[in-house]
């Protein structure tokens, strides 16, 4: 398994490198029709040995992963991982992974990619994977929610020097990037600072009840707080925010699931808010891992 991912990084940096001649040239590397699925992720068709899979894009996950039904439907051989496994939300762990052959991820190729296999019922049934960090994490990543594209730009360019998709002033945010490829950015919700990880594999936003009561001076029983309904996995409240910024950029009313951290186990001492997709398919947002900045206008300014 261990090779498996060696292999992977090394095609992944070889393409970088054999496509970005021009440091300050902007090269798209992939690009992808993207689609809303039923739980409100963004996801993406790759084919797999002439199969077409559609891809959950997961910012918050570990390892880009197929499902069981995935597998089967592609005839692979389950591998048993080495070590525990990576465990997810109710305790299930990840025990197998796959070879799989001849795989094209918008334009991008490889004769071999490992992928671990997600126990079903995680995902909505027309999502077959996720591509996670492990891939994300070795290009520029571009969601352009407003024109239902995605795209994988190589990292080798001047800094700063993406902003491809406006005129505008954009906001350039310092994020930062854990050993898994998780992003961490301050937010201001109502003026209050935040530390939030980006994790477009949430449908939700869902943020730490305990903070936001002591953030925001309210008690259990306050009139404003009202149960949070629909598309979250754990039970929790809705407070009525006025506003979530990032620098500049503001999205109003922001829909955000107050959940206690006894429940969830969502959360570490330093990080509260898990920002997800309702409220990120409101932006644009390109991501430049290697800068370690987020670059964010609005969707609609193009």
């Amino acid at each position: 398994m261990r090779t498996a991912f060696f292999t992977l990084m090394l095609f992944l940096a070889s393409a970088s490198r054999t496509l970005a001649d021009d440091s300050c040239h902007l090269v798209r590397m992939a690009a992808f029709d993207m689609n809303i699925d039923s739980a409100g992720g963004a996801n993406v068709p790759i084919t797999i040995a002439g199969q077409n899979v559609n891809m959950l894009i997961d910012t918050g996950g570990i390892f880009t992963m197929l499902t069981e039904q995935s597998v089967q439907s592609l005839g692979l051989k389950k591998l048993n991982t080495f070590g525990s496994g990576e465990e997810m939300l109710g305790g299930k762990k990840i025990v197998y992974y796959v070879e799989t052959n001849d795989v094209n991820l918008g334009g991008l190729k490889a004769d071999r990619l490992p992928m671990q296999v997600l126990p079903d019922g995680f995902l909505p049934s027309e999502i077959g994977g996720i591509i996670a960090p492990n891939i994300l994490r070795h290009y520029d990543v571009d969601f352009d929610f407003a024109n239902a594209k995605f795209n994988l730009f190589s990292p080798d360019h001047c800094e700063g020097k993406v902003v491809y998709w406006t005129t505008v002033a954009v906001a350039q945010i310092p994020i930062g990037i854990d050993q898994n490829g998780h992003i961490d950015v301050t937010v201001q919700i109502d003026g209050k600072n935040v530390k939030a990880t980006l994790d477009t594999g949430s449908s939700r936003s869902l943020m730490s009840l305990e903070l936001a009561k002591l953030l925001f001076d309210f008690a259990d029983k306050d009139p404003k707080l009202s149960p949070a309904k629909g598309g979250s996995k754990f039970p929790g409240f809705h407070y009525p925010f006025g506003r979530l910024t990032l620098n500049d950029v503001t999205v109003e009313n922001p829909d955000i699931v107050l959940v206690s951290d006894s429940v969830s186990h969502l959360f570490d001492s330093e990080t509260k808010l898990i920002l997800g997709m309702g409220i990120l398919r409101q932006l644009h947002i390109y991501i430049a891992y290697r800068e370690k900045k987020l670059y964010v206008t609005a969707a609609s300014a193009h």
